[in-house]
């Protein structure tokens, strides 16, 4: 990117010429696409115009979106004001009468398939996020942006709000030249890496397929190459942004650092909605995965020596540790890679850690592709329901502690299974500093995402899977030092996820979003 501001080429033009000049360069952008999903339906409806600041400027909010905006239930907004922004929109703006509303508002959990929102944007382009969040702004309604839709608390849907789907803007370019990719809010991960593969290239990512790339990075992005590369959102060099007041911004290290430093971990639903991001890729490894078995009886032992192993493994190689469950007897496994090479000795390691042989061992090598393909697993693009939250473990487990962790899990008796899931951190993870981005956990030892998978979503078994889960935190107890942004939970204060940097996340926040537009009780300004 340039290392000055710059004049952007729409800004000079009148309203008119606005529009034509944003569809123009939109399209001369789509000759460029290597990749893409078509997701969403798009019109000929000339879009309205965007308005844009240069890069590195903070932009003013118009008139009309200084108020400070009141939550509505859409009572005030006149049957002309939907269809005015109908018109503007190159996408479609569905409201429950429509035909195909039903099936647009449900996330990936079918429990949420009964909320109603007043309205869900099918954005097709960033014109339509600017139209939709100044029309948000301008009527006090409460904007949901969604990417995947795979929030734990259904985010990005809810009774009376405005749903703006991001999943049209799903191009993917990369730049030979630059080693760069870049890509449009709605990509799924899946999608991105079928592309990064034919350049032998990566993101590091994490690994259900059907995740949008916006979620994953604004919260900062966990997974197998996490040790190697870092999490995704230290990949990310740049984002276009479209804030409450319709401006957009192209930020970078060298525009609006701030911005960038908020969005790399300071979760979505927050601050703006990203249309598109830039990451640097990487050298598409080659790896051999394993996974170990122990029986029930060694799972304390094979927690402690899961985190004792951690602390001396090299960054080429990841494993992460299950506890699970469908009542009562807990079944600990360790699930691992080692990229570029055989996991023999990784393997004869953990098990030495571990002190007790596993009565399962398998290795396989696996193409990056197909590693990728792996750990998504079979079933990952299947809608289903689960009640979920997370501890960041902040220093080493004791053998008490893992006692009272192990026998939390086990004390599930509900419809469904459960599962404790121990991700790494450390490695090129944990070399940025604390502050260097929003996502506060780099000295952290691991994530614990505590999962219920539902077989029951009536209120009594979902009354147990909270229970559960109170459970699960009480027995990690002091060791956690919070929790992981994309794995939300109702009733938990949003700083627990931000540790030292929430201070200044909420200034920055302030900053771009000053009337709480992004009112989610979620949000940082919630």
């Amino acid at each position: 990117m340039p290392s000055a501001p710059r004049q952007d080429p729409d800004r000079s033009l009148s309203s008119a010429g606005r529009r034509i000049g944003r569809r123009t360069l939109l399209a001369a952008a789509a000759a460029t696409v290597l990749g893409a999903s078509a997701c969403t339906d798009r019109s000929t409806n000339p879009p309205s115009a965007a308005r844009t600041v240069p890069s590195g400027t903070t932009a003013t909010p118009a008139t009309p979106s200084a108020v400070t905006p009141v939550p509505s239930t859409g009572a005030g907004v006149r049957p002309r004001d939907w269809s005015a922004l109908d018109r503007k929109l190159s996408g479609r703006l569905l409201r429950p009468d429509d035909s195909g509303y039903q099936a647009a508002v449900r996330t990936f959990d079918p429990r949420r398939d009964n909320y109603r929102p007043l309205a869900l944007i099918r954005a097709a382009d960033a014109g339509d996020i600017a139209d939709s969040l100044t029309f948000a702004t301008d009527h006090g309604l409460s904007p949901r942006p969604r990417s995947g839709g795979h929030s734990y608390v259904g985010a990005s849907t809810g009774n009376g709000v405005l749903v703006i789907d991001c999943a049209g803007l799903d191009t993917i370019s990369y730049d030979a030249g630059s080693r760069q990719v870049t890509v449009g809010a709605g990509v799924r991960l899946g999608d991105l890496h079928r592309v990064l593969d034919r350049y032998d290239r990566t993101v590091p990512t994490g690994t259900c397929p059907t995740i949008g790339a916006a979620g994953l990075t604004l919260g900062g992005g966990i997974g197998t190459e996490t040790r190697l590369r870092g999490l995704t959102q230290d990949a990310l060099v740049g984002a276009t942004v479209v804030t409450p007041d319709g401006a957009t911004h192209r930020v970078s290290a060298g525009y609006e650092p701030d911005l960038l430093w908020a969005l790399r971990g300071g979760g979505g639903g927050n601050l703006g909605i990203v249309t598109q991001f830039s990451y640097r890729t990487y050298p598409a490894l080659s790896g051999e995965i394993f996974r170990l078995s122990w029986p029930a009886a060694a799972a304390v032992d094979v927690l402690i020596g899961w985190q004792h192993r951690l602390a001396e493994m090299p960054t080429r190689s990841w494993a992460n540790l299950h506890l699970d469950s469908s009542g009562g007897a807990v079944t600990p496994s360790i699930t691992g890679i080692r990229w570029g090479g055989p996991a023999d000795d990784e393997i004869d390691a953990l098990v030495d850690a571990v002190g007790r042989q596993p009565t399962s061992r398998r290795t396989w090598p696996e193409t990056h592709a197909g590693s990728v393909r792996w750990f998504a697993g079979a079933n990952s693009t299947l809608r289903r329901s689960w009640y979920a939250g997370s501890d960041v473990v902040g220093h080493s487990i004791t053998r008490s502690v893992a006692r009272a962790s192990v026998a939390a899990v086990g004390r599930w008796r509900g419809s469904g299974s459960v599962a404790a899931i121990f991700d790494p951190l450390g490695g090129a993870a944990g070399r940025p500093a604390a502050d260097s981005t929003s996502f506060p956990w780099r000295e952290a030892l691991a994530d614990i995402q505590w999962y219920v998978g539902l077989g029951s979503t009536g209120k009594g078994n979902l009354r147990r899977a909270a229970d559960w889960l109170s459970g699960c935190h009480r027995a990690i107890g002091s060791t956690s030092v919070g929790g992981y942004i994309n794995y939300l939970e109702p009733n938990r204060p949003v700083r627990d996820y931000y540790g030292g940097n929430w201070d200044r996340l909420r200034e920055i926040n302030h900053q771009y979003d000053p009337h709480g537009v992004f009112d989610s009780r979620y949000s940082i300004s919630g």
